[in-house]
């Protein structure tokens, strides 16, 4: 038998998992965070080798090692050459490019043979690939320089917005209110300076999980965090359309992959992403990925490992997967 790893990673979570060549699921682990842009290489190393190691032990483990590991996400190829050597024996460790396991998970190379995807988590980006092979990225320039309409954005944009309400400068929102509640503030506003400046103030990640109660106040009705989400949608297209451009793909029809979390806010966000892009490109057709980016991390490894990934060893993939509620609703 022959034995494959997926591995995703990226600014909150690292998950590993363990197929053998039938597609059958194995093994599932996790860790803590993984992008080295954003966290120590420690913090990074222990999390890529907790979830290597917790899913290799997890599937037996395995009698031989891992004929070939498939990673995703911005998270450091070396690392997980170590994890996957000390851990499971193997050697074969090759990184995706950005957004193609979530383009695998989506199924969307069935249908397609150019196009988009654009994540959304933690961070943004947005990847694509043209008929001719070549490749563009944009966004993806972490914190400081990019990441717009990424989870993290969203949630500085809203914290902006109560401080600018404070000031006068713009209309009261109930964004203040749910925000306070989070972050302890009972006083005043100027309670954040400390949170968000100071020597051990909140992590990157910290603040991108504020995003999900901005998305809860948005579907309350309070135009504020409504209006946070569109731009974070025009933002998204924003990137979509920038490689749609560079790649000459204006006037072809290709698919265009969602993916992340913060897409999970639904047509507030999916409204003007898919509007901003359609303007651009009439021909973009939208595919939702059934499966987590670690999914499509794990079918390219059976791919480029020889094994055909037909019907038969999806519905095996898909057995496991649902125990493990590894796919989406």
């Amino acid at each position: 038998m022959g034995y494959f790893l997926g591995v995703d990673g990226g600014g909150t979570k690292t998950i590993c998992l363990v197929v053998d060549k039938s597609g059958r699921l194995l093994g599932v682990g996790q860790g803590g965070p993984a992008n080295t842009n954003f966290t120590s290489e420690e913090t990074a190393r222990r999390s890529i080798f907790d979830a290597v190691s917790s899913a290799w032990r997890a599937s037996g483990p395995p009698p031989i090692p891992p004929k070939l590991t498939i990673l995703t996400g911005p998270i450091p190829t070396t690392f997980v050459a170590e994890a996957v050597k000390q851990e499971a024996g193997g050697e074969q460790v090759t990184h995706a490019g950005e957004g193609e396991g979530a383009w695998s998970a989506a199924l969307a190379w069935r249908k397609y043979d150019c196009g988009v995807a654009v994540g959304a988590g933690t961070g943004s980006v947005a990847w694509g690939f043209n008929r001719q092979g070549q490749e563009a990225v944009a966004s993806a320039w972490g914190a400081f320089l990019g990441d717009e309409g990424s989870g993290y954005w969203i949630a500085v944009e809203a914290l902006r917005a109560i401080v600018r309400a404070e000031d006068g400068r713009e209309p009261p929102t109930r964004l203040r209110e749910g925000l306070c509640k989070a972050l302890g503030i009972k006083d005043s506003l100027w309670e954040l300076i400390p949170l968000l400046h100071h020597k051990g103030a909140m992590s990157r990640q910290e603040i991108a999980a504020l995003c999900p109660l901005v998305a809860q106040v948005a579907r309350e009705g309070d135009a504020k965090a409504l209006e946070i989400f569109a731009r974070a949608g025009e933002e998204l297209a924003l990137a979509a359309t920038a490689v749609i451009r560079r790649l000459g793909m204006t006037g072809e029809e290709f698919g265009v992959v969602p993916f992340g979390s913060v897409f999970k806010a639904g047509e507030m966000i999916l409204g003007p992403f898919r509007e901003a892009i359609l303007r651009v490109a009439p021909g973009a057709r939208f595919i939702f990925p059934r499966y987590e980016p670690v999914v499509g991390a794990l079918l390219l490894a059976l791919q480029r490992g020889g094994v055909a990934v037909d019907e038969h060893l999806m519905a095996t993939l898909e057995e496991g997967l649902r125990k493990e509620h590894l796919i989406r609703s």
